[in-house]
Order: C-alpha cells, then structure tokens, then sequence
C-alpha cells in the first residue's frame, strides 16, 4: 500500500521545461537546475503549464431565443399564396414629364395637407445598444428587440472575463467623430498637414477623374485657382477654401487603393487620409462653420462626410449629415435660386449642391434605420440642369437653358431623378410605397406583418416599371457611352435597379425560373444570395468604369459575417453553391480581409474557416469531391502567420459584439454585399428601414452613401 500511495502522484506530474528555456525556446533537460541555466548562470525557475481552456457548454436558453427569432423571421418573410399580388397596380405619385429634361418641376411637398386619409405611422421605439440609446421607427425591430437582446446579454455573460471585446465600428479610425465638439489645435498647422505641390496636382486630377463625375459638387473652373495657388502654400487662401481643398484631398485619396497610395504618394493610404481628414476638420472648426456660412463650406462638409463613409459609424454620419442639412436650410438651399433672384450661377450650384445633400441625408438616414429622410418638409429647390461647368459663368445674368446631348452631369441626373421618385413615394400621401411607407400592424389596419409585406411587394412591381419609364427618358436624351466613364456608368444604373426590383418578388410568382424553394426559410436565404450576386455584379460593372472605390464605401463587415454564419448551416445544396462563390467573390474585390491585423478581419476569417469546413465535411461525407476555393488557401496562410492561440485570445472579437452592429434581423439572414446594406426584400430592409422596403434598393448602387466596412 506504502508503495502505491508513494507512487500515486507521480502518475499525474509532470516535469514542465524552465521558463528561461521556453522564452529562449531551446531544449531543456527537464531537471533541477538545467544544464542550460547552469552554463548561463542564471536561476532555473520551472515552468508553469497553461492553462487549460475552458470548454463552452451548450446553452439550451440560447438555443431557445434563436428558435423564437428565427420563427419571427420566417413571419416576416413567409410567402402568402391566398393573395395574387402578381395583379396588383402601383404607380408613383409624380409622373416624370414625356417632353423630356429634367425641366424645372413641382415643389416636394412632404406630408399631405389636403385633408386626404393616411396610413398611421408606428410610433417607434427606443432602444439600448452600446453607444447608448436611440429611435428606430421599425414594428418588427419592437416585436422581436427583447430575444436578441436577451440572446447578446448570454453570449456577453459567458464571454466576460475570457476575452477582451472589441467593437468593429471601434476597430476604425474614426477621425471625424470629433468633428462637432473639438476644439482647435493651435500647435497644427495647415503647412505641416499640406501634400507636396506634385501630389497635390496628382490628388486634384484623381478627384476630377474618380469622384466629381459621380458628385458635381463644385465648379472646377472656379475652384482650380485655389488648386494652383495652395499648391505653393495653403495659406494663402482663405480657410473656407482650404477645408474645401483638404476635403477634395480626403476623397481623392479614398478613390485609390493602397498599392496605388504607396506608389503615388510614397504614404500609406490611412495615414494620407487621417492627414487630410484632419486638415480639413481643423479648417472648418478655425472658420466657425456652425455660425458663419459660406458656399465653400458647405460643399467641404459634404465632400469631408462622403469621405468619412466606410471610416465613420452610420449612425454618428447620419447625425453629421444633419448638421449639413440644418445649415444648408439657413443659409436657404432648400428654396430655389429662381425664387430668390439669385444670379443664375449661385442658383446652378445650389441646385447641385442641394441635390446631393439629398442623396446623402436619404441613405444616411436608411442605414441609420430610419426613415428614409427627414429633410426639411416643402422644399422647392428644382433639380439641376444638363450643363458641364464650363456652361457656367459665376457672373453671367443671362438665364441657363438645358444642354441637348451628352454633358458632365450624365451620373448626377439619373442619380437624381431616382431619388426625386424614391422621395415622392416616400410621402405618407403618396401611393408607392416601396421606399418609405411603413409596413406594420398599424399601416396595414391590422393585417399581419407578412400580409404587408406581400401587398407592398406587388407594388414595387409597379414602381419598377414606372422608374423604367422615367430613367429611360433620360438615358436617351442625355447619355452617350462613347462620352465617357461616367457615362458608362450612368447607363447601369437603370437594369441594377430594375433587376433589384424585380428580385423582390416571391417565388410564387416566378414560376419555372428554377428558383423555387420549399420553405419560407428558403426562400429568404435565396432572396439573400440574389441580392449579394446583384451586389457583387453592381461591384463589376462601377469597377469597368474605374468607379469601384464608390461601392467599397458601402461594403459593411457585420452583414457579410452574418453571412457566412448562415452558410454553416447550409453545406450543401444549390443555394449553398451560389452562396460559396459570392463569398470568394466578395475576398476578390475586397483584398483588405486578408489583412490580419485588424481585429474584424480576423474573426471574419475564422467564421469563414469553420462554415468552409463544415461544407466540406459534409460534401466528403457524401462521397464527392470538392475542390478547396484559393482564397480559403489564403486565409489559412494568414493566419498560421500568427500565434494562434494568443492573436485569437488578444484580437477575437465575440458573436455579441458583431451584432451590436446589426439590426434586429441582420445576424439571422444577412443583408449586404459590396454595395447593399440592406438585403433584397426582407429582413434588414424591414428591420432597418421602420418596416419598410428598402429605398437602398434605389440608392446603394448610387455611389451616395451607406456604411460599410471598407478598405
């Protein structure tokens, strides 16, 4: 017994190399001092063995949040046969003319005032994130809040203590959040954050070829003097200029690559854009822009947030966008220059620069889960005429008349005609309600969720034709594809939106086109990957013309983990297959994932990883052969480059954390590719949008906005 009790312990020990030996990682000896610390003459401490990690149990509780969500989703998304939506009619409540131009038009008038009946709007609800609280006016995000909310306070309880989390929105650089409350920096000056005079001219050129064809926000032949006399010292023009200037650098710079930065600028691209970011917010806070206000300054603003997208969290951009259209209501862009006697250039450009106020406040506003925008209610500024700047003369008082053809301005009317729609369908009066109309239990006078949905879903049929109608107009007047890229570019703008359109119809009413599913769930998860394949060819097509910087802007990391989360549970099956090759696709355009470094990218890498090896697993087990995609290849590599176990411990950002950033349906069925945050026809567009459907179906292809991850 003396003998088995004396060797009892020793069954279980284990004789751990010195620490000195494991820092220097070099053989030890395993005895009481090492020969290794006896020859360095150092203390031989033993090593303390890791500890083991703790196994994540199974939480029933979880599981059972899920299962209730999942069932609120299938509500949502449930196709109703009883109805034949297919035969039901819609038409936006503002007929474009058939004569043609884009002709000054009616007054946007918000709300009714005819005394006419209304849908009831739903009240909305405030809601607890980790920035604090805030509204969405979504029936759906109050019928299902409470389950998620209760599914991240699990999730945050098992993971406290084990992992530090770090938000994705946090991860980025943020350097314009401060943009409102900081105050000046005396010890920076403008010199020392002022491109050298040749980048500064290779920075103006980039702007005029990638970015002021998609938002003519200013008049190159008046701001080009600035340009040349910056160049030698910023000083010498006047703060509202410079914010311009640095604000026309920021942009610039987020139109190219890295590979592209480093070849040009001898920088790399965070850092150019955090120094001209800065320049530009140190110049708008020196001018006082909230009290003085000046043409210049507001066209820096919407150049500095247009920027910020991808940098900049949606919600707090949106908040910006409002600065923007609080001051551009004073200073009286919202009334037209016509009523107002201004000279017929001052009345142009506010036209232009109103106009892309608008497209930026709507997206803003949809990505931010609101409706799709609060701008300021009988707005009358008309839209902007077909005329390249050197039409405009700044002192001219001869009146401006429509340029027949091809002009600069091909990108900008077709993106505004869109938008004039899309607001006209907006109106609690108006009878399209694709883009603004909410679908609740209130609206639809007590149907259920999935009854308005449908009957909502027949009338975007009709909206689709109608914006056919109105675009095409102006396509064969104005667009000419051998003017340009821009022109190019203008032209697809019509069949992605059309085609988005038209993918919002239920597969019911499809029949024979091969898409058919057996189950409402399927049929949300196939609405999904139809909306990341538009993305991802909305991707190609702005890449043809050199545009592609655009939809980065868009591109949001939270939906595309959601995902790849949803694939995991889908291995196989023809849906799968589409889904797996949007994936690689979305790696290919998006180059930056692979950067390892960043804390996102890394828990996106793993959430690929496990749904890839769950795939094949099953396609293995089925006795087929599966050939292992190159980018999955490239993500392994990555990140075997890393200590394993201490970069997953120090940068693994929690399931919780990611979907502090999505909306209520978000983390169950994603909504986003490269271009989209919002997903066809379901749940985001619901979620995010106050139960509406998504006016980003218009605007995500547009190049104005939405939040994403990018670059």
């Amino acid at each position: 017994m003396s003998a088995d009790a004396a060797s009892a312990p020793q069954r279980y020990s284990r004789v751990m190399a010195c620490a000195i030996c494991q820092h220097r990682k070099i053989k030890c000896d395993r005895k009481e001092p090492c020969s290794n610390c006896v020859k360095a003459n150092v203390p031989c401490t033993p090593g303390v063995p890791t500890p083991p990690r703790r196994r994540r149990r199974p939480n029933q509780d979880l599981r059972e949040r899920l299962a209730r969500c999942e069932g609120l989703l299938l509500q949502c998304a449930g196709t109703d046969e009883r109805a034949a939506t297919h035969s039901a009619k819609a038409h936006f409540p503002l007929t474009p003319s058939t004569h043609g131009a884009p002709e000054p038009e009616p007054p946007v008038s918000r709300p009714s005032s005819d005394g006419s009946p209304q849908s009831p709007r739903p009240a909305g609800m405030m809601v607890q994130d980790e920035s604090g609280l805030r509204f969405m006016d979504s029936h759906i995000w109050t019928s299902i809040y409470d389950e998620l909310q209760g599914m991240r306070d699990i999730v945050d309880t098992e993971d406290r203590g084990a992992v530090g989390a770090t938000s994705c929105e946090d991860a980025i650089h943020d350097s314009g959040v401060d943009l409102l409350l900081s105050g000046d920096d005396p010890t920076i000056r403008a010199e020392y954050l002022q491109p050298d005079p040749v980048h500064v001219f290779r920075l103006w050129q980039l702007f005029l070829d990638r970015v002021n064809p998609l938002g003519k926000v200013i008049h190159v032949p008046t701001v080009q003097p600035y340009v040349m006399e910056a160049a030698a010292k910023i000083s010498n023009v006047s703060l509202p200029q410079q914010a311009l200037l640095f604000s026309i650098y920021a942009i610039a710079i987020t139109s190219v690559s890295d590979d592209e930065c480093a070849a040009m600028f001898n920088m790399s691209r965070d850092t150019a854009v955090h120094r001209f970011t800065l320049g530009a917010k140190l110049s708008l806070i020196r001018f006082n822009f909230l009290k003085n206000y000046d043409m210049a300054v507001l066209q820096a603003l919407i150049l500095f947030l247009w920027s910020l997208q991808g940098r900049h969290d949606r919600y707090r951009a949106w908040i910006i966008s409002g600065v923007i259209v609080r001051i551009a209501q004073k200073a009286g862009y919202h009334r037209d220059g016509e009523f107002l006697n201004l000279k017929p250039f001052e009345t142009e450009m506010r036209r232009r620069i109103w106009w892309q106020i608008v497209v930026l406040d709507s997206t803003l506003a949809m990505a931010s889960g609101l409706s799709p925008s609060l701008l300021p209610m009988n707005w009358d500024t008309k839209e902007p005429l077909n005329l390249n700047d050197a039409d405009l003369f700044p002192n001219s008082t001869e009146p401006l008349y429509q340029r027949q053809g091809p002009t600069e301005m091909a990108f900008c009317l077709i993106l505004h005609r869109v938008y004039k729609l899309s607001i006209a369908a907006a109106s609690p009066a108006g009878e399209m309600p694709s883009l603004g109309e909410p679908i609740s239990r209130q609206a639809s006078g007590g149907k259920s969720i999935a009854d308005g949905v449908q009957a909502t879903l027949a009338k975007a049929s009709g909206a689709a034709a109608e914006l056919d109608r109105a675009v095409r107009e102006l396509e064969e007047k104005y667009v000419d594809p051998k003017a340009g890229n821009a022109h190019v570019a203008a032209l697809g703008l019509r069949p992605m939106l059309i085609k988005k359109l038209d993918g919002m119809a239920p597969c019911p009413e499809r029949p024979g086109s091969g898409l058919e599913t057996s189950s409402a769930e399927e049929n949300v998860f196939r609405t999904l990957v139809a909306s990341l394949e538009h993305g991802c060819e909305a991707y190609e097509q702005m890449a043809a013309c050199k545009f592609e910087w655009s939809m980065k802007l868009h591109f949001r990391l939270d939906m595309f983990a959601a995902f790849t989360g949803q694939l995991h549970h889908r291995p196989t099956g023809p849906l799968s297959d589409r889904g797996w090759k949007v994936v690689e696709k979305i790696y290919h355009q998006h180059p930056e994932l692979f950067d390892m470094t960043q804390k996102q990218n890394i828990a996106q890498a793993h959430y690929a990883l496990r749904s890839w090896n769950t795939r094949e697993t099953a396609i293995t087990q089925a006795g087929q052969r599966i050939e292992k995609p190159p980018f999955i290849d490239q993500l392994q590599e990555a990140l075997l480059a890393l200590d394993c176990q201490a970069s997953w411990q120090s940068s693994w950002v929690p399931p919780s954390t990611l979907m502090q950033e999505l909306s209520p349906l978000d983390h169950l069925v994603e909504g986003s590719g490269p271009s989209e945050p919002n997903w066809a026809s379901w749940g985001d567009s619901l979620a995010d949008s106050g139960g509406q459907l998504p006016q980003t179906s218009f605007a995500s292809y547009l190049g104005g906005d939405m939040n994403s991850r990018n670059n």
